[in-house]
């Protein structure tokens, strides 16, 4: 009987290990690289046309609007999935003419926002890509 408790007891800490260590090992989408390097110079390109006269050339913001980096930006979005961001941008930006920009635009722009915040680039950033229920926004790498 002890022998077989000790077995029971060995194979339940096995395998909790092996679970640890592979959630430990998996890479959040985040820190994967959500987009690519043309699309964040594309976004470049559109923020300062569209969106740095309220925002702020560095994406800092100003006392009217909020930042877009760094502490600001997780302050607001951690925690939170990237398409609620996103939806908020395509719906509500600029602010002079909310939803006037194409869906790829507002992409380029997600995607240099993102770059700006130390997100790696890496695959194509797409609209369908945004609304997986586990891209939550968290800090960078």
């Amino acid at each position: 009987m002890k022998a077989q408790k000790f077995l029971q007891i060995t194979l339940s800490l096995l395998c909790i290990y092996l679970i640890s260590d592979t959630l430990a090992q998996s890479v959040h989408p985040l820190h994967d690289g959500l987009y690519t390097a043309e699309q964040a110079s594309r976004g470049k390109d559109s923020y300062m046309t569209s969106c740095a006269s309220c925002h702020a050339v560095d994406l800092r913001g100003n006392s009217n609007s909020p930042g877009l980096v760094g502490v600001g930006f997780l302050f607001l979005w951690e925690n939170r999935p990237l398409s609620v961001l996103f939806e908020k941008m395509r719906k509500e930006m600029p602010t002079n003419r909310p939803g006037s920009l194409a869906t790829t635009t507002y992409l380029d722009l997600l995607a240099f926002i993102l770059q700006q915040n130390g997100y790696p680039g890496g695959e194509v950033l797409t609209e369908a890509r945004l609304f997986d229920p586990q891209l939550l926004i968290i800090p960078p790498p």
